[in-house]
């Protein structure tokens, strides 16, 4: 009878611990860091030379600015990159979107307000992620999505053409 009795607690107590460390796995934050940056093309009038070209095709690091993260479950996030534009923040396992700030909160960018900007365009223009990353218990998995372009203000996606300041020329 003791025996039984002692072999029905040890299955019980075992399936407690494992069913202990599975929740606790899956609460944990694992960090992850993923280096995010930006391209920036020339917009100067005067006919650039080969180095100022190659300057401009060169990704920069995207430093100090703030990147929205929205889980899978919708859960807002934001965190802060660095000096060297590495974003670094802990995360639950789950999937998760990076926003620039601007595209999250659905605003305009370029200095410009809403009402220089086509509507459905500029839509479709706050749907773009940075990257997706995929947190499991054993991996990262990050996927860039779209690049950051700081975009010349004349080139600017979107704006009405009686708000597009001249081109230089």
């Amino acid at each position: 009878m003791y025996l039984y009795l002692d072999m029905k607690f040890y299955k019980t107590f075992l399936t407690l611990v494992v069913l202990c460390n599975a929740m606790i796995s899956c609460s944990q934050k694992k960090l992850v860091s993923t280096q995010i940056n930006f391209m920036q093309p020339y917009c100067g009038g005067a006919r650039p030379t080969p180095e100022i070209i190659a300057d401009a095709e060169k990704a920069k690091p995207y430093a100090n600015k703030t990147i929205v993260i929205v889980s899978a479950k919708g859960k807002i996030d934001s965190a802060k990159t660095n000096d060297a534009g590495v974003l670094s923040i802990k995360l639950k396992v789950g999937t998760y979107k990076l926003f620039e700030a601007w595209r999250f909160y659905k605003k305009a960018t370029g200095g410009l307000v809403l009402s220089d900007f086509d509507g459905e365009c500029l839509k479709n223009e706050w749907k773009k992620e940075i990257k997706e990353i995929v947190v499991t218990k054993k991996e990262n998995k990050i996927s860039e999505k779209n690049e950051i372009i700081e975009i010349c203000p004349s080139n600017l996606p979107c704006v009405l053409e009686s708000r597009r300041p001249p081109a230089r020329e």
